[in-house]
C-alpha cells in the first residue's frame, strides 16, 4: 500500500511540473501604503510647532493683563486638584482641539450658569448664537501698547451678558452653557493672533492647522511673568 501512494505521488509532482507555491495575502491598501512610505519622491509632512511654543512677538502685553476666563481666582490651574474647583478637561492641540475646554471638578453639567469673564480688557467684537455647534458666542479683541493684537473666544454660553462696547479684564460676559444641548456643560476658550484664517468668526473648534491658533494657559502663565 505503501508503495503505491509513493508511486502516486511522483506522478502527481511530474504532471504537474511542481508543488504548488504560495503566496502570502497582503490588503490592497496596505500594499500601497508600503510602496508609497519605500519611494523617495514622497514629500516630507509638514511640521507644525509646538502647541505650547508663543511666538515672542506677541509677548508684548503688559504682565498680569490676561487672568483665567472662569473661577473665583484670577487664575486656575489646568490640573483636576483642590487647588481650585476647575481644570482643563480638553486641551488645545490635543485632537486637533482649538481651544481648552473648562469644566468644574465636580463633573457633568455642574458648571452649568456659572459665569464666564473677560480673561484681558478689550473690546467686543462679536456676540451671537453662532449655531447648533457652538451656541453663545463671545469675541473680543486685545490691544498691546505696541499696536499687536489678540482675540479671545468664548464658546457654548447660557446666556451674553456683554454683547457690545469695551470690557474691563475678568468682567463677566456670559454664563456657561451647552451649546443648546448638544454637550454637557463646558467653555470652550480659544486665543487667537492676527494672522488666524478664523480671525473674525467663530471658526471649527478642531482642524489639522493651527495657524494663528494659541495656547491660552500657556500664553496667560508667559504673561504673568
Amino acid at each position: 500500500m505503501r508503495i503505491w501512494i509513493s508511486l502516486a505521488r511522483t506522478l502527481l509532482l511530474t504532471s504537474c511540473g511542481s508543488a504548488p507555491q504560495f503566496t502570502k495575502y497582503i490588503p490592497e491598501t496596505l500594499a500601497s501604503n508600503k510602496e508609497n512610505s519605500n519611494s523617495a519622491t514622497q514629500p516630507p509632512s509638514p511640521e507644525q510647532p509646538s502647541p505650547k511654543h508663543i511666538p515672542e512677538h506677541l509677548l508684548v502685553f503688559p504682565a498680569s493683563s490676561f487672568a483665567s476666563p472662569v473661577g473665583e481666582k484670577e487664575y486656575v490651574t489646568e490640573k483636576r486638584d483642590r487647588s481650585d474647583e476647575w481644570y482643563n478637561a480638553l486641551d488645545f492641540g490635543e485632537s486637533r482641539h482649538l481651544g481648552e475646554d473648562w469644566n468644574k471638578n465636580s463633573g457633568g453639567d455642574t458648571d452649568c450658569g456659572e459665569p464666564v469673564y473677560a480673561a484681558a480688557a478689550g473690546e467686543i467684537v462679536l456676540a451671537e448664537d453662532a449655531g447648533p455647534g457652538w451656541g453663545n458666542v463671545v469675541i473680543i479683541e486685545h490691544t498691546a501698547p505696541n499696536g499687536t493684537k489678540l482675540r479671545t473666544l468664548y464658546g457654548h454660553l447660557t446666556t451674553i451678558d456683554r454683547n457690545e462696547g469695551t470690557v474691563a479684564r475678568r468682567e463677566k460676559i456670559g454664563t456657561i452653557g451647552n451649546a443648546n444641548g448638544r454637550y454637557k456643560c463646558h467653555l470652550h476658550f480659544e486665543l487667537r493672533s492676527a494672522d488666524s484664517p478664523l480671525w473674525s468668526e467663530p471658526g471649527p473648534g478642531y482642524s489639522d492647522s493651527r495657524e494663528g491658533s494659541l495656547d491660552p494657559s500657556e500664553f496667560i502663565r508667559k504673561t504673568r511673568r
